[in-house]
């Protein structure tokens, strides 16, 4: 039995695929199927394929995978499958690693997860370990003071862990208004695919604000919602003045850490424009509530992204 798809459906597969490409990845028909709510098994997507002229003609699939036909033959789209499952085990063996380190951070934090790369399981080699963190309001910068000084630790102890990387970190008062408000389709999936280390609960809650989501990704929305629903869970903890960080602490590292990363920042990017690595280049966003970087590569992802945002 094949599945009829509908013209948006065909849209957002060609468009997963074509991000999957600028990764350097492949798509699997699992992951299309969980993105563009397709109700479908993955022989019938592949039946659909097979029977849809136009992704017949872009498109092979392999092993479960979906890669793009080019003019190589069947050595170079084995050996595609060979590197995507090299990308993904290499994924799963930093996810390890990072849950090792991460464990110290939770006592320090609201959430603890792993995001980028590493989340999709599609590590290149020497991917740094990315990190989305949620604290205590008015805590953002007294956990980024301990986070790097463990960080810094963890790696002297263990020197085959990659870099260890806080690209996305929020209090949460922040959190609950970027979460709470439509973003794009981009911020929509990082979240639904990050790796929870610690904070269930406090993840689980930042999905229940944000319903939005499932205008992009109803069917891996309500999948997310479904695994981190448990009897019980609260919503973010109430904002008391108890239960929130120092604002006077946070503002003063937020102004002395924060000036020393930004230096750091502007080093480390002159290194990559050295050596090439243009998409690797980044800009910081931060604040007392936030600290976030993006590269010239996520944001060229989030305007491909665009192409789903626009069927809405």
């Amino acid at each position: 039995m094949s599945v009829a798809l509908t013209e948006r459906q065909e849209r957002e597969i060609q468009a997963f695929c074509q991000i999957a490409r600028e990764n350097g990845a492949a798509i699997s028909l699992r992951e299309l199927i969980e993105l563009a709510a397709i109700d479908a098994s993955e022989h019938e997507l592949a039946m659909a394929f097979h029977s849809d002229s136009k992704l017949r003609s872009k498109y092979l699939l392999e092993s479960g995978y979906v890669l793009e036909r080019l003019a190589a033959g069947e050595e170079s789209w084995q050996q595609a499958v060979e590197d995507e499952e090299k990308r993904r085990e290499r994924g799963r063996d930093n996810l390890k690693r990072a849950s090792a380190f991460g464990r110290a951070l939770v006592s320090g934090a609201v959430l603890v997860s792993v995001s980028g790369a590493n989340a999709y399981l599609s590590a290149r080699e020497d991917e740094d370990i990315d990190f989305f963190c949620v604290t205590k309001t008015n805590g953002v910068w007294p956990f980024m003071l301990r986070a790097l000084i463990i960080a810094r630790i963890h790696r002297l102890a263990n020197r085959e862990v990659p870099e260890l990387c806080f690209s996305c970190v929020m209090d949460e008062k922040w959190a609950s208004q970027e979460f709470g408000k439509r973003q794009p389709p981009i911020f929509a999936r990082d979240a639904l695919t990050a790796k929870v280390i610690g904070g269930s609960p406090a993840y689980h809650a930042l999905l229940k604000e944000a319903p939005w989501m499932a205008d992009y990704f109803p069917a891996f929305y309500n999948m997310r919602l479904g695994e981190t629903a448990s009897p019980g869970r609260q919503p973010l903890r109430p904002r008391t003045a108890e239960k929130e960080g120092s604002a006077l602490l946070n503002t003063f590292l937020y102004h002395t850490l924060g000036v020393f990363l930004r230096m750091k920042s502007w080093t480390l990017n002159r290194r990559l424009t050295k050596a090439g690595r243009h998409s690797a280049i980044f800009v910081t966003r931060r604040g007392p509530g936030h600290y976030i970087y993006e590269s010239n590569r996520y944001r060229k992802l989030r305007k491909m992204y665009g192409e789903i945002e626009r069927d809405e």
